[in-house]
């Protein structure tokens, strides 16, 4: 097996990939599912298999037991069906329509200006080539594909697993080759709500329009540690030094678009009564500044400053000085560091959406942690923030993280299978991205999971890519897992 990590290696290499072609030529964007469902059911059904689909697009097929295996347990395969939906700003894209456009570049995958979707979609894709290959060597498999799992994994919280017969799963919503996941961060959304009032523009001010542009983002529990910089925090911090330098009057703050996503891009629009070259020497000192503190990724930071027009008058000095006050008190970035797992983050704060209306402005804040006492924290401080700016705060689709177990089949599973073809040494690992590993547990407490992946990287952002080779690799290892009937 030693030319397992080669390109096409494994003979349904080609075949996972076709089949990924073939749903994301399906819009599957996150509360979007009933059409690859619709496809997903369609696919059981074709093949005579136990299909069942609940309310809330959650479908499940069941294969049969191979002869041979009918006394082996039956193993559960999971993956979520939606996607992240995310554009680079020049590229014109609806996803509610548009197929995503997959290009092959050699042993990559990767989209035209949007995001992949192989988070999750490739999960999908090895279920149904499981489900319809002939020869498969495998005991029941039971392949559940969940929906709105990149929005608070309500699909999940929704299944009724009273069905589900195997105690063994494997789920493959992970993204490193060699990594299995063997426990997960947990979290909750929140929304800050903040009232604003506004003033007429003074016969001195006119309105200018800040903008933040160019930074990597990428995923708030995958790549939270990786220092990069929120366009949302960007975008405030150069207002408030505008504010203690030129006497800004905020109109409005908006940018980032997925709770889960760090942001790449915000719009500040203010009213100010100094000059432009004044106003253009502040922004060129600060990011001066700010390009010092830039990680690679994020050396594209583009900050410009125009004049503007708007419907909206600027907001009091009070409330604007309120407004850049809550966003910087709000906790940020990693918090906590994990103190049993070395190099895993604990505790995060992604401040991921920042919107403004007429009459207040919202700003969504993502906070995971690996334990229910660092959410409980992170919610403590949210309530502080809202109560020193008069802002209300809601909190939504709470959901548990996933504790590592000492004693797990599939852990030993998939390190033994790992070295026979590799001959390498795989890695157990925490991350501090969430699964729905979590839910499972807390439905199935006696379900033993580990979840393992291909490569995935930058997942939740336009850059996302995938490298045909690590699909390779984690088809053989699925093949000799299925096949080995000590399940």
């Amino acid at each position: 097996m030693e030319n397992c990590a080669c390109v096409y290696a494994c003979p349904d290499t080609r075949r996972v990939l076709d089949i990924f072609k073939e749903i994301s030529a399906i819009p599957r964007g996150s509360g979007n599912e009933k059409a690859i469902a619709d496809y997903v059911e369609a696919f059981g059904k074709r093949f005579g298999y136990f299909t069942s689909r609940d309310d809330w697009h959650n479908v499940i097929v069941r294969r049969p037991a191979a002869p041979g295996y009918e006394d082996v347990p039956a193993l559960v395969l999971q993956g979520h069906m939606d996607m992240v939906c995310e554009a680079n700003s020049g590229t014109v894209h609806d996803f509610l329509k548009d197929p995503i456009r997959v290009i092959e570049d050699g042993d990559i995958i990767h989209a035209d200006g949007t995001t992949l979707g192989a988070d999750n979609g490739i999960a999908v894709a090895i279920m149904m080539a499981l489900l319809e290959k002939e020869d498969l060597q495998a005991p029941m498999l039971e392949c559940i594909f969940t929906s709105d799992e990149e929005t608070g994994m309500s699909g999940m919280e929704n299944l009724d697993t009273s069905c589900i017969i195997g105690r063994q799963m494997i789920n493959l919503d992970s993204a490193g080759e060699g990594e299995a996941t063997v426990a997960c961060a947990g979290g909750v959304r929140s929304v800050l709500t903040l009232p604003v009032k506004r003033e007429k523009l003074t016969d001195g001010e006119t309105v200018w329009k800040l903008s933040v542009s160019g930074l990597a983002g990428g995923h708030s529990g995958e790549d939270i540690h990786r220092n990069r910089k929120m366009a949302t925090l960007t975008a405030s911090k150069i207002c408030g030094i505008l504010r203690d330098k030129c006497g800004i009057r905020l109109i409005s703050l908006d940018g980032g678009n997925k709770e889960n996503a760090i942001s790449r891009e915000c719009t500040a629009l203010f009213a100010a009564s100094v000059s432009s070259e004044v106003l253009q020497k502040e922004v060129d000192a600060v990011v001066s500044v700010l390009h010092k503190s830039l990680v690679e990724e994020d050396k594209e930071l583009f900050v410009s400053l125009s004049a503007a027009d708007t419907d909206f008058a600027p907001m009091t000095e009070k409330d604007s000085d309120v407004v850049l006050a809550l966003v910087h008190l709000i906790p940020a970035g990693v918090q906590a560091m994990s103190l049993h797992i070395p190099g895993l983050v604990e505790t995060s704060a992604n401040v991921g959406i920042i919107t403004t209306y007429e009459d207040k402005l919202t700003v969504n804040v993502f906070v995971r942690s690996l334990n229910e006492e660092g959410v409980d924290e992170m919610e403590s401080l949210l309530r502080y923030c809202a109560s020193l700016s008069g802002a209300d705060l809601a909190l939504h689709n709470r959901y548990p993280g996933w504790a590592f177990r000492d004693s797990s089949v599939m852990q030993d599973l998939y390190k033994k299978k790992w070295m026979e073809l590799f001959g390498t040494k795989p890695k157990i690992a925490g991350i501090h991205a969430g699964l729905e590993c979590g839910l499972f547990m807390k439905k199935i407490p006696d379900m033993d999971i580990i979840s393992i992946g291909p490569d995935i990287r930058n997942l939740h952002s336009p850059d996302e890519m995938m490298t045909i080779s690590s699909l390779d690799k984690l088809l053989c290892l699925l093949f000799a897992m299925l096949a080995d009937k000590n399940l």
